[in-house]
């Protein structure tokens, strides 16, 4: 498959993903909010070239808001600078990631500390993977450290199989839902940990150009263990992911990833039965798909190997 063509299927899949969440949004809505998510990524990439350590000093005041806990935060505006921000500000951070984005991120990392003249005390990154993990969460927190995390909402078929097991939080949204795993959410509830929400936002002039820290939410306040702190929590939490992608719904980064799955869908084969029906196939990413073009929804085929064993 030439470049030309995965331009053309990731800008099908993005307009789908998105149309399952808002399915009152035109094609020509659609269209012109894919051209500006794809402007939004060129102008982040810009931003996280500029503002590297070496050509730009960046200074970020404290927030008299935020404190050391348990801090979720989103792929949403260039949340790639969110660490150094933090950091800039004084604040001694952990970075929960997962062991491919540790892998690629680590050293850039290290030159980041390098070049802003910071000991390695004041950053660090946590494999999630690892099975000490939630022990040196709890340490980190104990420390007064900010433990950084980004929720992403990467929905498909092969994780719905698992989504019981890997404590998943269903969350309503637009005409849909996805989901997110609240695994960290129970553990803070469970030992008092402070939780907050934090997320980047365009400048009072309303650019792409610049974006600055927005104002923390507090989604738990350490001390309560009662089951309705921990609804209470999850509601601000979806809450706060609203309100940010109400400041502009093209600059979050997961509509390209977040194909939709619907459990009925599986126990409904009338897409491959109906009489006229046509289903295109393709591959994208490493992953099979079925395009049904007279519902215009992409379905993910899932070889179930148990049957062949």
């Amino acid at each position: 498959m030439n470049n030309q063509k995965k331009i053309e299927l990731q800008r099908l899949m993005w307009m789908a993903n998105v149309q399952a969440f808002y399915p009152d949004k035109m094609t020509a809505e659609l269209q012109t909010g894919y051209q500006r998510w794809q402007e939004h990524r060129q102008t982040f990439q810009r931003l996280y070239v500029e503002q590297q350590p070496e050509t730009k000093e960046i200074v970020v005041d404290k927030l008299e808001t935020l404190h050391p806990g348990i801090l979720f935060t989103f792929h949403f505006g260039p949340y790639r600078l969110l660490p150094r921000l933090l950091v800039a500000a004084g604040y001694r951070l952990t970075l929960l990631v997962s062991a491919t984005v540790l892998e690629r991120e680590q050293e850039s990392y290290r030159l980041m500390l390098s070049r802003m003249g910071l000991s390695p005390e004041h950053f660090e990154c946590l494999d999630a993977g690892d099975p000490l993990v939630l022990r040196k969460l709890l340490h980190a927190v104990a420390m007064d450290r900010i433990v950084l995390v980004f929720l992403d909402a990467n929905e498909s078929s092969v994780k719905m199989q698992e989504k019981e097991r890997a404590g998943r939080l269903r969350v309503p949204f637009g005409g849909s839902y996805f989901y997110w795993r609240s695994n960290l959410l129970k553990l803070a509830h469970r030992y008092d940990l402070p939780v907050q929400a934090i997320h980047l936002k365009p400048d009072g002039a309303g650019t792409t150009q610049s974006w600055q820290l927005a104002e923390p939410k507090v989604i738990l306040n350490g001390g309560s263990k009662t089951p309705e702190a921990l609804l209470e929590a999850l509601t601000s939490l979806q809450q706060t992911f609203q309100e940010m992608i109400d400041l502009d719904w093209t600059a979050w980064e997961n509509w390209a990833l977040i194909h939709h799955y619907l459990e009925a869908d599986s126990k409904n084969t009338r897409g491959l039965t109906r009489q006229g029906g046509w289903m295109f196939p393709f591959s994208f990413t490493d992953k099979a798909y079925l395009f049904d073009l007279f519902n215009k929804r992409f379905y993910e085929i899932i070889a179930n190997k148990e049957k062949f064993n």
